[in-house]
C-alpha cells in the first residue's frame, strides 16, 4: 500500500505480505491498515500510518506464537489482544501504551471482530500510561487567577513585539526618507534594517559570524528581531488566538496568512472568514471557515486589541509579513529564529509546533508538570487552554453541542459541582410546588372560636366571605375529606358549573379547607389508605393513592396529639363505609 502525507508530500510503502499468519488474517489485517491511512481517513501524517502499519505487524507475530490458532478475525479472542501487551511489559509505560494505542486505533469499529474480542480490545490499558492518571490537573480548567496569569504573559509579549517591529519600520522609513543623521547609532541600525528587509540577510563575516558593525547594533537576533517576531512571540499569539476562539492549537498553528472580509475590509468593525481544516472530524467535516469576529466597542482600543480574535488575527498578519515575505511563507505564523542552529537549516520559523509554546512558558517561569506547585503559577498546558476557553463560552466550536458536553464539560469537576446545584435547586423548587400544591389550610379548634366570637374577623382572615365562612363551620359545605370554599368556582369546570371532580381530588384544589370536625374521617382515610397499599401495584399505589396519604398526614400535623387521639376515639362505621365508598367510586358522578 503506497501511503503519501497530505501535507509534506513524504511517501513510503507499506507490505504486510510477509506477516507470519494465514491468508486471510493476512489480508484482514491489510484492509484495516489500507482503511485508517485512506485519503478519506483522519490519518493525515507519515508517522501516524508508519505506527499502524508497525502495529498490525506485531499483532501479526502476537498471534502467530499464541497457542489459540487464528485462520479468520472472528477467531481472535480477548486473550490474543492480553498477550498483545505483555509483549511490551518490559518498555517505558508510555512506549507501551503508544504500541497498545495503535493497535486499538488500527482495529477499532472493526466488525469481523466478536463483541467479545472487541471488549477485550478496548479493556487492554497499561497502568500509569497516561498523564491523566497521576496529574489531577489534566481535564481540569484554569481558575480566574491561572488564566489571567497565562494571558498577561501572552499580552505583553505581543504588545512588546507591536511596539518595536513598528518602531523599527518607522525608522526604516525615516532612513529612506534621508531623516537621519549619519554615523548616528540610529543610522546604522536603519541602513543594517535597510538591507535586511529587502533581502532577509544581515552582513557575516566569511566564518558565517555576524559582522562587527552588526554586533555593534546588538548582534544578529537583535537586529532581525526589529523587524521580525521571534518563536517566543508567535507562540504568544498563538496562546492568545486559542483562548479567544476555543479552537485547537494545531488548528490555530496551521491558519493561512489569507482570509475574507464580507464586509470589503471597508468598515473598522466586522469579521474574517479563514480556512482551516481539522482532520480529526473526519474527510467530510475536515475543511472549516472559522468567523474571527470583531464585536467589541471602540471605547478602548488598547483594551479591545487583546480581546478581539480578529484584532489579534491582523495583528499578526501585519507583524508577520516581513518573515512570510522573506520566507515566501503562506502561513499566518511567520518569524525569524535569527540564526541557523543545530539541524535548522534556514533562519525562518514557518510552523509553530506545541514545543514553541513550551519553551515560551518555560521562559516565563511557568513550571512543568513534574514540577508545578498548587498555588504558584500554573502549568501552560494548550489542551487545558482550550477546555476552559470551551467551558467559559458554553458554546460548541468545531464539534457538536452533544460532543461539548460529554467531552469537555462533564468531566470538569467544576462544572459537575455547578450542575449538582442546579439540579439540587431544581428538584428543591419542584417539592416546594408539589407541597404548596397539595397543602390544604387548616382551620384550627382556636380559629373556630374566634369564628363564633367575631365573624367578620376571622372572615377577613381566612380571606372569605362571612357567608362562606358559616357553611364551612356548619357543615353544609363538607365534601368527604375536607370542605369547600366554592364549589361553582373550580378548576376542574368552567365558573358557575358545579364542580364534578372526584371528591379525592377535593385534596388538590385552591379551594379546600380542613376543619377541625373532619379530622376522624381523615385520620379513618388515613388507616383505609395504609391497609390498602399491599394489595396494590407498587406503581398504581404510588401514582393514585400515595400523594393522598401524604395530603392527609400533611394536614394531620395542624392539630395538637390530643386532639388528634380524641378524633380517633370519634372514627364511627359510618365514617369507614364512607372512606370504602370513597376509594371504591361509589362517590363519583357517572
Amino acid at each position: 500500500m503506497l501511503f503519501i502525507e497530505e501535507t509534506g508530500g513524504r511517501r513510503t510503502m507499506f507490505d504486510l505480505a510477509g506477516l507470519p499468519v494465514a491468508d486471510p488474517i493476512r489480508r484482514w489485517l491489510a484492509e484495516c491498515l489500507a482503511r485508517q491511512a485512506s485519503t478519506r481517513s483522519t490519518v493525515k501524517r507519515l508517522a501516524t500510518a508508519r505506527s499502524l502499519a508497525y502495529a498490525a505487524r506485531q499483532f501479526a507475530g502476537t498471534l502467530a506464537e499464541h497457542p489459540i490458532d487464528v485462520e479468520h478475525p472472528a477467531d481472535i479472542v480477548a486473550e490474543h489482544f492480553v498477550a498483545f501487551r505483555r509483549r511490551y511489559e518490559h518498555l517505558r509505560v508510555r512506549t507501551a501504551a503508544t504500541y497498545i494505542e495503535s493497535l486499538q486505533w488500527l482495529l477499532r469499529e472493526e466488525d469481523q471482530l466478536t463483541p467479545q474480542a472487541r471488549a477485550g480490545l478496548s479493556a487492554i490499558r497499561i497502568r500509569g500510561a497516561h498523564r491523566s492518571d497521576h496529574d489531577d490537573s489534566i481535564g481540569r480548567v484554569y481558575t480566574d487567577t491561572e488564566w489571567q496569569t497565562i494571558l498577561t504573559a501572552a499580552r505583553h509579549d505581543v504588545r512588546v513585539a507591536r511596539d518595536r517591529i513598528h518602531d523599527g519600520r518607522r525608522l526604516l522609513a525615516r532612513y529612506r526618507a534621508g531623516d537621519l543623521e549619519a554615523g548616528t547609532d540610529r543610522a546604522r541600525l536603519a541602513r543594517l534594517l535597510d538591507g535586511f528587509e529587502r533581502t532577509g540577510e544581515l552582513p557575516r563575516k566569511p566564518s558565517g559570524d555576524a559582522s562587527s558593525e552588526v554586533r555593534r547594533c546588538g548582534g544578529l537576533v537583535k537586529v532581525a528581531g526589529v523587524l521580525c517576531l521571534s518563536p517566543d512571540e508567535l507562540a504568544a499569539f498563538a496562546v492568545l488566538l486559542v483562548t479567544l476562539t476555543g479552537q485547537n492549537f494545531g488548528t490555530v498553528a496551521a491558519w493561512p496568512a489569507a482570509h475574507f472580509r464580507p464586509d470589503g475590509g471597508l468598515t473598522d468593525q466586522g469579521l474574517a472568514l479563514v480556512e482551516s481544516c481539522k482532520p480529526r472530524r473526519g474527510p467530510n467535516r475536515q475543511h472549516m471557515v472559522i468567523a474571527l469576529e470583531d464585536i467589541l466597542d471602540d471605547t478602548d482600543r488598547e483594551h479591545r486589541l487583546f480581546r478581539s480574535p480578529l484584532r489579534v488575527y491582523q495583528l499578526l498578519l501585519d507583524l508577520g509579513g516581513t518573515a512570510r515575505r522573506l520566507s515566501s511563507s503562506q502561513g499566518l505564523f511567520a518569524g525569524r529564529i535569527a540564526k541557523t542552529t543545530g539541524t535548522a537549516t534556514s533562519p525562518w520559523i514557518t510552523t509553530l509546533a506545541g514545543q514553541h509554546v513550551q519553551r515560551w512558558a518555560a521562559a516565563h517561569g511557568f513550571p512543568t508538570a513534574t514540577h508545578a506547585v498548587p498555588g504558584e503559577k500554573p502549568v501552560v498546558s494548550v489542551r487545558r487552554l482550550r477546555l476552559t476557553a470551551i467551558e467559559r463560552r458554553r458554546r460548541p466550536v468545531a464539534h457538536t453541542a452533544a460532543t461539548m458536553r460529554d467531552t469537555y464539560l462533564m468531566p470538569n469537576p467544576g462544572v459537575q459541582e455547578e450542575s449538582r446545584i442546579v439540579v439540587a435547586e431544581a428538584l428543591r423548587a419542584e417539592v416546594r410546588k408539589a407541597r404548596d400544591h397539595c397543602r390544604v389550610p387548616v382551620f384550627t379548634q382556636a380559629f373556630v372560636r374566634l369564628a363564633g366570637r367575631d365573624p367578620p374577623a376571622a372572615a377577613e382572615q381566612a380571606n372569605m366571605s362571612v357567608e362562606q365562612l358559616a357553611g364551612l363551620l356548619d357543615g353544609t359545605r363538607d365534601t368527604v375529606l375536607a370542605s369547600c370554599r366554592d364549589h361553582l368556582d373550580g378548576p376542574y369546570d368552567p365558573a358557575g358549573v358545579a364542580c364534578s371532580a372526584s371528591f379525592l381530588s377535593c385534596l388538590d384544589c385552591t379551594n379546600a379547607r380542613a376543619l377541625p370536625h373532619q379530622l376522624p374521617i381523615q385520620l379513618a382515610a388515613i388507616e383505609a389508605l395504609q391497609q390498602l397499599r399491599p394489595h396494590l401495584p407498587p406503581a398504581l399505589w404510588a401514582r393514585r393513592y400515595a400523594p393522598r396519604l401524604e395530603q392527609l398526614r400533611e394536614i394531620t400535623t395542624g392539630f395538637q396529639s390530643a386532639e388528634i387521639d380524641h378524633a380517633k376515639a370519634a372514627i364511627t362505621d359510618g365514617h369507614r363505609q364512607q372512606i370504602s365508598d370513597l376509594l371504591e367510586g361509589r362517590w363519583d358522578l357517572r
